[in-house]
């Protein structure tokens, strides 16, 4: 998703939706997979940038490993601009793409390869074996061009494999990715003897479950990394500058699985973090509830005391009518849109408000529309959290709370 477009693929009915990011639409462009090899698709990227364009990588009917792109000149015009073949390669089972900051070229980190393809009028494809010696569950580039990261599993000995992270050097050269940095994220030491989770580990890195998904975004401007690990059901914030030593961490409880299966920035600023805080049960891996956190890491920091400055759904920003109560996925754009999937790949848009307003979901399109703030709160600035209450002695005035000045003038909380 960028601030123009969202695209999402659905493997049942073999098909791309793009759709314009504006509010109260109803738009949803459809590309068949029959425009291409694909038989199965991994995932999809758009530019950072507002191009309406994305690049897939999916496996074709024998198995091949594709990358492609489809551009467009036109609203729900997209045509096959390019699609090519990693040669030599089986079918990766984990297999993950990521587009560079300048939306030059793409990345990509499989099982037994990693490739640059280069969106130009050449499409030049470069493959490497894969040397990082991880299976890749998430990677992020974000607005830059020099450096990834990238999560997954390591495997340590035939039988035992590990949850990390590598800072990866992107060579500009077209030289292959080069690790810079490798960390361990979880230690068992950070457990109770009584806790479930001192004993977890992977018996192969490349044994794909839904358990195993992790998420990882990347806030430049702040150089901050969340990493979400869902099967411990814990989320991390590093440093790009110290990634050996986690800025802070959240868990969601004990017996439990699901927090951070996604997680992302909510926009360009780097200062608040959107996390998908699913409940699973910890051994059967059965869905038990979903919610939207949204955490003000600058101003209050990360822990497991840090409360969210926004849940959704709630009271007034209630679950998008055709939805399902389990998400499975978040991304946002950077201005702040934020989009959710459900269970079924269903989407809604909550788009980033002005001053004065929130972004109300109870609506008949799957986006959010804009409404003033309720009487006796107020928000100064552009989000998609609910506006403020007045404390008492102030009242709601021009998007901010004024001092009730007169002797006799009568002020009630909320007023």
């Amino acid at each position: 998703m960028n601030d123009g477009l969202m695209v999402f693929t659905d493997n049942l009915n073999a098909a791309w939706y793009a759709v314009p990011v504006f509010p109260n639409t109803m738009i949803i462009c459809t590309i068949h997979y029959n425009e291409t090899t694909c038989d199965f698709v991994y995932s999809v990227v758009v530019p950072i940038s507002n191009i309406s364009a994305f690049v897939y990588n999916c496996i074709d009917l024998q198995g091949r490993n594709i990358i492609g792109l489809f551009e467009s000149n036109a609203t729900c015009s997209f045509y096959l601009s390019n699609e090519q073949i990693v040669f030599n390669y089986s079918t990766q089972d984990n297999f993950i793409i990521s587009i560079n900051g300048d939306n030059t070229g793409i990345y990509g980190f499989a099982d037994d390869f990693l490739f640059y393809y280069e969106l130009n009028s050449t499409f030049q494809l470069i493959v490497w074996p894969n040397s990082l010696n991880i299976s890749p569950r998430a990677v992020d580039i974000g607005a830059n061009i020099d450096y990834a990261v990238v999560v997954g599993y390591c495997q340590l000995a035939p039988a035992y494999a590990v949850d990390c992270g590598f800072i990866v050097s992107l060579n500009r050269s077209l030289s292959c990715p080069n690790s810079t940095n490798a960390f361990s994220m979880i230690n068992s030491n950070q457990f109770a003897y009584s806790d479930p989770r001192i004993n977890q580990y992977l018996t192969n890195s490349r044994d794909y479950s839904a358990q195993t998904v992790m998420s990882v975004s990347i806030a430049w401007r702040t150089r901050c990394v969340l990493i979400g690990v869902q099967s411990f059901n814990m989320v991390l914030l590093y440093s790009l500058d110290d990634p050996m030593h986690p800025i802070g961490t959240r868990q969601n409880g004990i017996g439990l699985m699901g927090f951070g299966k996604s997680v992302v920035w909510l926009d360009d600023q780097g200062e608040k973090a959107v996390i998908l805080a699913n409940s699973y049960t910890y051994s059967t891996y059965q869905w038990i509830s979903s919610f939207v956190h949204i955490y003000d890491v600058q101003s209050d920091g990360f822990s497991d005391s840090t409360q969210p400055v926004l849940i959704y759904p709630n009271s007034q920003q209630i679950l998008f009518r055709w939805m399902l109560p389990e998400f499975i996925r978040l991304v946002c754009s950077s201005h702040g849109h934020l989009a959710i999937f459900d269970g079924l790949g269903i989407p809604a848009i909550i788009y980033s408000t002005p001053s004065g307003s929130y972004p109300n979901t109870n609506s008949t399109y799957f986006t959010s529309n804009t409404v003033p703030c309720i009487r006796g709160t107020y928000r100064n600035y552009n989000g998609i959290e609910l506006c403020i209450p007045c404390s008492n002695g102030t009242y709601a005035y021009s998007n901010s709370c004024s001092s009730c000045t007169q002797p006799d003038s009568f002020c009630p909380y909320g007023a």
